[in-house]
């Protein structure tokens, strides 16, 4: 098979993973949405979305993350992770927030940061010790280490202003060592691309579409 098959097959198994991925069985996807549900907050956050498009899960191979949103509007774990577990289901909550935003806004720092808040804001409700702080010692991205601190700075930052994205950017990798947060434009592209024609700085205009479809290519 030539190299450029290969590629190709790569970046359409990391956009289209329902190809290849083994989903999450029906009891066990309507458990976990109901345990998700049960809380107050999450509730008035996400129960129409949910009831409207019941996205799916399945388990893929991930990128530099934890989990992942498909363009079909549903949600990726990576392979044995436990459905239950408060972790994966922070990452649920993060995914079915993103699959709320367009693509472009998806794929933004702006983005992003909302959903992170979002993921710290629905944590105490369903950690393996009720009302614990996502980060705390061996809640989620604590395991081993504590994270809290980092998250508590995330949680402050305006998703309005450029300077505090760009801090969003090096706290993110903190947290989760390797992400690729650095791949993202600040705002969803056609307005950064815009704000960098303004500005006069065409190399950055082209910089930001690079990087992005950089990382888009090597998912998978």
């Amino acid at each position: 098979m030539s190299t450029f098959k290969i590629e190709g097959a790569k970046i359409l198994d990391a956009l289209i993973p329902e190809f290849k991925w083994d989903a999450l069985d029906l009891p066990r996807y309507e458990q976990v949405f109901e345990k998700l549900l049960s809380t107050d907050q999450l509730k008035s956050e996400m129960m129409g979305y949910i009831k409207k498009r019941k996205p799916r899960i399945g388990f893929h191979k991930q990128y530099k993350s934890g989990g992942g949103w498909t363009a079909f509007g549903n949600i990726t774990l990576s392979p044995g992770d436990d459905p239950f577990d408060p972790y994966v289901l922070s990452l649920i909550i993060h995914e079915t927030f993103h699959l709320q935003q367009s693509i472009l806004m998806r794929l933004s720092m702006k983005g992003e940061l909302l959903a992170w808040q979002c993921q710290k804001r629905t944590y105490p409700e369903i950690a393996s010790t009720k009302g614990n702080a996502i980060g705390s010692r061996n809640e989620a991205y604590g395991r081993g280490r504590e994270t809290n601190e980092f998250w508590e700075e995330l949680s402050k930052l305006s998703p309005d202003s450029r300077e505090d994205l760009e801090k969003a950017r090096d706290i993110m990798q903190k947290i989760a060592k390797g992400y690729r947060s650095d791949a993202l434009p600040l705002y969803p592209l056609p307005q950064e691309i815009a704000f960098c024609l303004r500005q006069g700085r065409f190399r950055d205009a082209f910089d930001v579409v690079r990087k992005l479809v950089n990382a888009a290519s090597q998912e998978g």
